[in-house]
């Protein structure tokens, strides 16, 4: 396969070259040049993300790679306590600046709500009471309807819905 020159390919873009034209230029098929630019916009990182200063981006990167909320911020910033970091990080993960820029970055690599919906729906009617207990605090927690100091009734309740969407799906 040839090589297609990341910068030319732009440039060519930019002065609003044809698919046919850019690929007579690099010597390929058009289907060559039409994945080289959907690779090349999925690596542009979204405009939302742009706008956040350096220390913001870093913290996203770190939360989509997994890390709390505490970690990440740790990593991104200049903290001199775990207290400091939980409230940065606390005020960052309320900036809508911070949140739009995590969603545009998820639906950019294919994991947009509609998907992160259906995977937790997947963990929640799981046939193992544990993952399916994980998968409803989750939910809960997402839905704004959990309260952190989980008390007995609540926890009574939380068993209820697990055997109640067991027997659904084994009613199914």
């Amino acid at each position: 396969m040839k090589k297609i020159d990341d910068n030319i390919l732009q440039q060519m873009l930019s002065e609003g070259k044809t698919q046919t034209e850019m690929a007579k230029h690099f010597g390929v098929s058009c289907a060559a040049i039409c994945k080289k630019i959907k690779r090349l916009q999925k690596s542009v990182p979204p405009e939302s993300f742009e706008r956040l200063s350096d220390k913001e981006k870093r913290f996203v990167l770190a939360k989509l790679e997994g890390k709390s909320t505490t970690q990440a911020a740790v990593s991104s910033f200049d903290v001199g306590s775990l207290a400091s970091a939980k409230s940065i990080g606390q005020r960052l993960m309320h900036d809508v600046d911070v949140n739009t820029a995590i969603v545009d970055l998820m639906a950019q690599e294919g994991i947009g709500r509609r998907v992160r919906i259906k995977r937790l729906k997947d963990v929640v009617m799981s046939a193992d009471l544990g993952i399916a207990a994980k998968g409803i605090d989750l939910a809960s927690k997402m839905a704004g309807d959990y309260n952190p100091p989980l008390q007995i009734q609540n926890l009574n309740i939380l068993i209820q819905q697990i055997e109640q969407l067991q027997s659904e799906r084994d009613d199914n």
